[in-house]
């Protein structure tokens, strides 16, 4: 034990942790300590107390020198993160990987989850922040918008997209610049594609996948949720053409079908639980498989589920379209820890031949996605 402080205070005293991949040991544990440690001293303005929370980007970062208080917290930080994490799981996922990229995004994906409860951001994306926010304000159609909602019609072509979409200049961001749901043009929608938006919302995604699939597959999008029904609504009257293309399902994605659940309304975090709650909507689930099978879908190509924790559920509904099909997939993997490990697991037991890669989307703990492709 003295030993290893020992080395740790010489590490840190010499700076010895680069970003040279030559220094990195290939066993996941070792990286993911050196990862750890490079976090460790970094501390920020203020907390992420809330999932959906914006940082100021313009706070300073500080860095703290005291030796002691870091030594003390990287030891805290491996304590937890035993009995925080699945060791073996994330191994494994780790090891599932097909890429470098994926790798380093995964180590600092758990390395952020674990220090959830300090000052610590996700360094994502910071240069460009503003300039890309700036650039979608420039798309805002006045005309198309109502002056009292904070939702704004924005025009997207100057961002390559024959679109008008009512959403915020954020979502319009990771949706259509970051490209949420495409890794790298490895895993992508693509021309003629029959396409699963789980949890549609406001339909973002589904008309980011119209342009995609050209209008030439079809894309079904599943939203039960009134208010977000009706932005739905509102930006298939402003695609006509697109919307063609979509068509809406309002049920929520489930292991099996004709479950009643209750849906919590949280605007885009609304989910369901089988607890009743008062007040709520009563909604029968649907299971992709059901799906396919009823509507004689020959084909799925691509799935997408951004369900509020129901992902894995929802994968379960859909085992026999995805062994069948083997579709592209881009499954939210942010709504639970254990996801990081059990939904990888899952997916390689009845695919096999699954490559996996991991991107992440935002400066919180949301939009860590795991894509798939064969």
């Amino acid at each position: 034990m003295r030993i290893q402080i020992l080395q740790d205070i010489i590490n840190l005293l010499r700076n010895k942790i680069t970003q040279n991949t030559s220094f990195f040991s290939s066993d996941f544990k070792d990286r993911l300590k050196i990862t750890i440690k490079e976090v460790v001293p970094y501390l920020y303005e203020e907390k992420m107390h809330s999932l959906e929370y914006i940082p100021n980007y313009k706070n300073k970062v500080k860095v703290d020198t005291s030796l002691i208080r870091n030594i003390t917290r990287y030891r805290l930080a491996l304590k937890n993160l035993k009995q925080k994490f699945d060791m073996a799981g994330l191994e494994n996922t780790y090891n599932n990987l097909a890429d470098e990229f994926s790798k380093e995004m995964f180590l600092k994906i758990v390395t952020y989850r674990l220090f959830d409860d300090v000052k610590l951001r996700f360094p994502i994306y910071y240069s460009n922040y503003f300039d890309s926010l700036y650039k979608i304000d420039k798309c805002i159609n006045n005309e198309l918008s109502h002056s009292d909602r904070s939702l704004k019609v924005h025009d997207l072509r100057p961002l390559g997209y024959d679109l008008k979409i009512e959403d915020s200049a954020i979502e319009i961001h990771i949706q259509f610049l970051q490209e949420q749901y495409n890794y790298r043009n490895i895993v992508q929608a693509e021309e003629g594609d029959f396409i699963i938006d789980g949890g549609a919302c406001s339909g973002d995604a589904s008309f980011y996948f119209a342009c995609k699939n050209k209008n030439k597959g079809k894309v079904y999008a599943f939203e039960f949720i009134d208010e977000n029904l009706n932005r739905f609504h509102k930006n298939m009257e402003l695609n006509p053409e697109h919307s063609k293309n979509i068509e809406l399902i309002e049920h929520p994605i489930g292991a099996s079908s004709d479950k009643y659940l209750y849906a919590v309304t949280q605007g885009p975090g609304s989910y369901v639980t089988d607890q009743k709650i008062d007040g709520a909507k009563k909604i029968k689930s649907i299971a992709i498989d059901d799906l396919v099978k009823e509507h004689n879908i020959e084909k799925i190509d691509f799935i997408k589920f951004d369900i509020e924790g129901s992902e894995l559920d929802g994968l379960i509904g859909a085992k026999e379209t995805i062994k069948k099909f083997k579709p592209k997939l881009a499954i939210c993997i942010y709504h639970k820890t254990e996801d990081l490990w059990t939904i990888p697991k899952y997916l390689k037991e009845i695919v096999p031949e699954y490559k996996f890669y991991i991107n992440h989307h935002s400066v919180n703990i949301c939009e860590s996605v795991l894509y798939a492709k064969v």
